[in-house]
């Protein structure tokens, strides 16, 4: 007969969030995070991602790229597990600290984030489910899961996309680069349509004229993202306020880190 005490504990719903699909294997339902360093975390107890569903579409996936059905299986339980020691460290959410107005690196997407920082190796395509893009498809849905809004998860996961391609490196970066001087033409043609038509500025072009370039411009710059064409959108219509605040909160960060520096050589600490 098996000794209760040396069976592992069981699966229990992470307190943070109960319906979010992960579990502990714990009883209290806590994930053991310790910090190692300034930036990096070990995870103490073991989790993993839970709702069938997804992981169900996920399998599929992989089965209809020529996977076989038990590598599928198996693929997808390794992603979808945190293992500790096996896995770690994390940084939990890479977000600059110039955009914590805008979410912070921990939060209902921790678990999330965790399980993406280990499907995302140095090299690309290199991870349990053997696609960078699929795995940030497997995040965004996690997102969901865990009760993170629509708008803000397709933000995280434009974020995460771009950063995919740029990884990939070749045609892929070059068309994050094509998109990027697109989304600036398009950017500056609303600013300037729109001061246009409400405040009175000067134009270049006719006001109608450069409102019609920044509303084609997204979708005509979305096939540049290939099967990602969505976030492409979601960062297209994002960046009109994001990257205004983000500038600004940037330009704030770069000040603060200059007086830091000077404080630094004038000897005080």
């Amino acid at each position: 007969m098996a000794d209760p005490a040396q069976e592992p504990p069981q699966w229990t719903p992470w307190r943070v969030a109960r319906q979010s699909g992960f579990e502990v294997r714990d009883i209290s339902g806590e994930v053991g995070l310790v910090q190692i360093d300034a930036a990096q975390f070990l995870v103490t107890e073991e989790f993993r991602f839970s709702d069938a569903a997804v992981l169900k579409a996920l399998t599929d996936k992989l089965e209809s790229d020529g996977v076989s059905p038990e590598a599928a299986r198996q693929a997808v339980d390794d992603a979808r597990t945190i293992s500790p020691p096996r896995e770690n460290p994390s940084d939990l959410a890479s977000i600059p600290r110039f955009m914590r107005w805008f979410d912070n690196s921990y939060g209902l997407h921790t678990l999330a984030a965790i399980i993406h920082d280990q499907l995302i190796v140095e090299e690309p395509n290199g991870g349990a489910l053997g696609s960078d893009t699929l795995s940030d498809r497997f995040f965004r849905e996690m997102l969901r899961s865990a009760g993170v809004p629509w708008l803000k998860r397709w933000i995280i996961w434009a974020a995460v996309a771009l950063r995919t391609r740029w990884a990939a490196g070749g045609l892929r970066r070059v068309s994050v680069c094509v998109w990027l001087v697109l989304a600036i033409i398009g950017i500056t043609s609303f600013v300037y349509a729109v001061g246009s038509l409400c405040l009175g500025w000067s134009s270049p072009a006719n006001p109608w004229l450069l409102l019609l370039v920044a509303v084609l411009l997204p979708l005509a710059s979305a096939p540049l993202w290939g099967r990602q064409f969505g976030a492409s959108l979601v960062a297209a219509v994002a960046a009109l306020w994001v990257l205004p605040a983000a500038v600004f909160a940037a330009i704030g960060y770069l000040v603060y880190q200059v007086l830091e520096s000077v404080a630094r050589r004038a000897g005080l600490s």
